[in-house]
């Protein structure tokens, strides 16, 4: 034994040169270890996503014909939007408060916010659900005839959708990120395909209509799956006993953030929106070619803000200030340098990404180029919503995004009938740049941390108040 523990120690002063020790560099250890690994899994969840959600809508194009599938993209994409605030905003909130909770000892209300996190957000969205399907059935006559059956079914999909989301956040306050991200980003695209080759099988017409059937079958399993799973996991951790209930300050807290959600939806859909009023359809095709490709640069930070939101929380319910700026500190620069790398790689092969869509995409080259260059430059603070939002700061949070949002909106209105697509693509880095930097502002003066990937860091005596 004498001489195993000499040879390894030999190996650490010489630097670690074992491909074990260099992993353990790598990866590092405690929180930046486990971060790092859930960072990497939700990032690779998600490339998994894109490949199975392009792979399916390939297939269900080809099965359904494109005016039929036309018709479910377009509702499907009304669930996506009224889902953004199925949950109320109670998944970022499950974040911010259950490590606090668990650190001070207060189990009762952990297990409170769980049961309250599920019928809040679940009777508000199916009360949303009914009066979505109501207000349908008294306007069908003022709907295309064929996207009336379709809607009405997708109101089907909005409880389970919501509460899937919910599920989301708490599963992250945990840190259990592949029960958040995988039930759905994996399973329920994955089931979808499946139900829909079910209904081939069955020689079940393939429209909108049964596309529909199969999205509801799909999200009800997912989301009833994810909460027995959870359910499983969170007894094995939480003994039963009793709830206790802060409902007014969940709420309260919560709106903020599902208006810094919507402001940050809005965001990225604004020079869609106002290039239909102004350019062609061939010009809002090729910037909506450009913005799926700088997607995947956008992933990064959606990794690393999905896995460190908790870890925040977690560190300013202990009260370890050195150890929320070293860790916020570690989050930029883990965000920074692979968003960097991915947005090369990007610009590289943007051309015959392009092309795939098209020759007549290929144009579109510098609006990848130009929104790439807004991705890594919000990239340069890391996931700095998420600190704001875990440190209770979701009013300033929301009122960035509403700036920066109708900042790009204004320039959109003002550069687009002149430069077209290009005038998107500016308006929506500009806005990223206002972002940027009001979010730095905002997370110096109120959480006392400078940590842009290139300045200085240090922390003011006011940390964490």
């Amino acid at each position: 034994m004498g001489g195993i523990e000499t040879n390894e120690h030999a190996r650490a002063k010489a630097g670690g040169r074992g491909p074990a020790d260099l992993l353990r560099r790598l990866l590092g250890t405690g929180y930046d270890r486990s971060v790092k690994l859930a960072a990497s899994s939700a990032f690779f969840i998600r490339i998994a996503n894109a490949g199975i959600t392009y792979l399916s809508q390939i297939i269900m194009a080809r099965w359904m014909g494109a005016f039929e599938f036309g018709i479910y993209v377009y509702v499907w994409t009304w669930v996506l939007i009224v889902g953004l605030v199925a949950d109320l905003g109670f998944a970022n909130t499950a974040q911010r408060v259950i490590p606090g909770y668990l650190q001070r000892g207060q189990l009762d209300y952990v297990r409170g916010f769980i049961h309250a996190s599920r019928w809040i957000p679940g009777i508000f969205v199916t009360i949303l659900a009914i009066l979505a399907a109501g207000l349908i059935w008294l306007l069908q006559d003022r709907l295309d005839s064929y996207l009336v059956l379709p809607m009405l079914i997708a109101c089907i999909a909005l409880p389970p959708y919501g509460l899937t989301d919910a599920q989301d956040g708490t599963a992250r306050a945990f840190g259990w990120i592949n029960l958040a991200l995988v039930p759905p980003y994996i399973v329920r695209p994955s089931l979808l395909l499946l139900v829909m080759m079910v209904f081939l099988v069955l020689r079940v017409p393939l429209n909108a209509g049964s596309a529909m059937e199969a999205a509801v079958i799909s999200t009800w399993l997912t989301s009833m799956g994810q909460i027995i799973v959870f359910d499983r996991r969170f007894r094995k951790r939480i003994e039963p006993g009793p709830r206790s209930y802060a409902r007014r300050e969940w709420i309260v807290s919560s709106l903020p953030v599902l208006f810094s959600t919507l402001f940050q939806f809005m965001l990225s859909y604004v020079g869609v929106l106002v290039l239909q009023v102004h350019n062609p359809p061939d010009d809002i095709a090729v910037f909506y070619a450009a913005t799926k490709l700088t997607a995947i640069v956008s992933m990064v930070y959606f990794s690393v803000a999905a896995s460190a939101a908790y870890r925040f929380a977690a560190l300013h319910a202990e009260g370890n200030v050195q150890g929320l700026q070293a860790f916020y500190c570690n989050s930029v620069s883990w965000t920074f340098w692979p968003t960097l790398l991915v947005g090369v790689g990007i610009v590289a092969f943007a051309k015959p990404f392009l092309w795939l869509f098209g020759s007549e995409f290929t144009y579109g080259y510098w609006l990848v180029v130009v929104l790439t260059l807004g991705l890594v430059i919000r990239a340069s603070i890391g996931p700095g919503e998420q600190i704001l939002n875990m440190l209770g700061h979701q009013r300033m949070s929301a009122m960035v995004y509403a700036i920066s949002f109708l900042f790009n909106l204004v320039l959109c209105l003002l550069i687009i009938d002149d430069l077209g697509p290009m005038g998107a693509a500016i308006a929506a880095t500009a806005s990223i740049v206002l972002e940027t930097m009001l979010l730095h502002l905002a997370i110096r003066d109120r959480v006392g941390i400078v940590a842009f990937i290139s300045f200085r860091r240090k922390l003011s005596g006011s940390a964490g108040e």
